[in-house]
């Protein structure tokens, strides 16, 4: 023996490598295929829009404004995720569904450092679904995202990107 590889055993185990992957790759379930119109589709109805009113002390007395944004309902409870600066020490939150319908939210916690926020609704409209949150630790730089929301009032909005 040389101590060089057989051609033959080489082109064996060539065939027997091709031959187990393809068993193996017959036996791994389907991951199914989507577009961005069929995610789209599947999280616009847990995608609110969120009007705010707020109060702002200045010289002279006091001045109201409003902000607009979006969330997600996250959980079947009436939890919905947003921006705090949307949401943040306003007065009045309410939340408006896909189908028009609006509910009373209250922050009950808030990050303004990280922009999160998080609501609660006063009920949840019949047959709304929520979208739970997915694991953010599977997302790596280039994977395609996509968003779905409701900047500055525009409802049901799509962006994608890398």
């Amino acid at each position: 023996m040389t101590g060089k590889p057989d051609g033959e055993a080489n082109i064996k185990t060539c065939v027997l490598v091709l031959l187990v992957s393809a068993l193996l790759a017959g036996l791994a379930p389907e991951a199914p295929a989507q577009n961005f119109g069929e995610a789209f589709r599947r999280v616009a109805p847990s995608v609110v829009v969120i009007r705010a009113k707020g109060r702002d002390v200045e010289t002279g007395g006091q001045s109201s404004f409003s902000e607009t944004g979006s969330g997600v309902l996250i959980s079947p409870d009436g939890k919905v995720m947003t921006a705090a600066h949307v949401v943040h020490a306003m007065d009045v939150v309410t939340v408006e569904f896909l189908g028009g319908e609006t509910v009373s939210a209250k922050v009950i916690a808030s990050e303004p450092a990280a922009d999160l926020s998080l609501l609660q609704l006063e009920r949840v409209p019949p047959g709304v679904k929520s979208s739970p949150l997915a694991d953010s630790d599977t997302v790596q730089v280039g994977d395609p995202v996509i968003i779905v929301g409701a900047p500055y009032g525009l409802s049901y909005s799509l962006s994608a990107g890398l």
